[in-house]
């Protein structure tokens, strides 16, 4: 199993007491969102996906290949449930078939995808969708790459003038700048 089938089977299995509560959405929002607090915090991605602009924000690139090849290999079990009671909102949960082997992840991994789990557990997959559509989503057409190095641009804060005013200050004390 690739790094990336070993984290999916993770958080699958993580929800093995409340299957209902991980459609395949909610998890692309999960991988999405772990994806991106790790690269914030590590300056490098958990999972290797690339994600395209889909119209509920973003899918991982070729993700249901990478869910039949985890079910061919019957390493989990997908299903359709109306867990709403609604014939016109099923959804594809998952049930995870093999234990994951905590060896096969570091403390720092874990932290970050247990963390995004249990902010997101008790969230609607519609509701985490909204949540995606930020300024890097509102960027991009539908299926172009979202790159997940985007995750700095919250930091990003226009400029006012008493930054234009400090800047001219250490400028000038160095000698590249004249009024």
């Amino acid at each position: 199993m690739t790094k990336l089938e070993k984290i999916i089977n993770y958080i699958i299995y993580s929800f093995r007491d409340e299957p209902l509560k991980l459609g395949k959405l909610k998890l692309a929002k999960i991988l999405w969102f772990s994806d991106r607090a790790f690269m914030y915090k590590y300056s490098e991605t958990l999972t290797g996906l690339e994600y395209i602009k889909m119209q509920y924000g973003p899918l991982p690139k070729k993700y249901d290949k990478i869910l039949k090849s985890l079910e061919n290999d019957r390493v989990i079990h997908s299903y359709q449930s109306n867990a709403y009671g609604d014939d016109d909102k099923k959804q594809i949960c998952f049930h995870s078939l093999i234990e994951p082997n905590m060896n096969d992840f570091n403390a720092k991994e874990i932290q970050i995808i247990d963390e995004v789990m249990a902010r997101l557990k008790d969230e609607r997959a519609v509701d985490l969708s909204k949540q995606t559509h930020d300024k890097l989503w509102e960027s991009v057409n539908i299926g172009e790459i979202m790159p997940i190095e985007a995750v700095f641009w919250n930091d990003i804060e226009p400029v006012n003038e008493e930054d234009i005013k400090w800047a001219k200050a250490v400028l000038k004390t160095k000698g590249f700048y004249a009024d």
